[in-house]
């Protein structure tokens, strides 16, 4: 019983025998920063995000640049490949003036869905 159970999940991957988008964005929560929280250069920004998603959430990619829409200040990806990601970390703020400043979430899944939320916050 087990198995069968197993084998259905995965019916949508062998369907076609590709990995084409299905339309099944994945699901993005940014827990921190909140929206127009105010920061100092010397705690940093605490990016907190949850993304969830039946195909495996292939990469998120963090960007942080000003409100003007100026070059990205901060950029990274990260590729954890799980359904359920708790990201957690401290970003150091050193070179960054104080203004205000929007950080740009983007995920995609393996079938290549893609969501995208933007926070805005400001560094004293």
């Amino acid at each position: 019983m087990a198995a069968i159970c197993l084998l259905s999940s995965c019916e949508d991957l062998f369907e076609e025998g590709n990995l084409q988008p299905d339309g099944s964005k994945p699901s993005l929560t940014i827990n921190n920063p909140t929206v127009n929280q105010n920061i100092t250069t010397s705690q940093g920004l605490k990016v907190y995000v949850t993304v969830v998603d039946k195909d495996e959430v292939e990469n998120i990619n963090f960007s942080v640049s000003g409100v003007q829409g100026e070059k990205a200040l901060l950029d990274f990806t990260v590729a954890p490949h799980k359904t359920v990601v708790e990201f957690d970390t401290l970003v150091a703020l050193d070179n960054i003036t104080p203004g205000s400043y929007t950080l740009k979430i983007s995920a995609k899944d393996k079938r290549t869905n893609l969501i995208e939320k933007e926070v805005a916050f400001n560094v004293k």
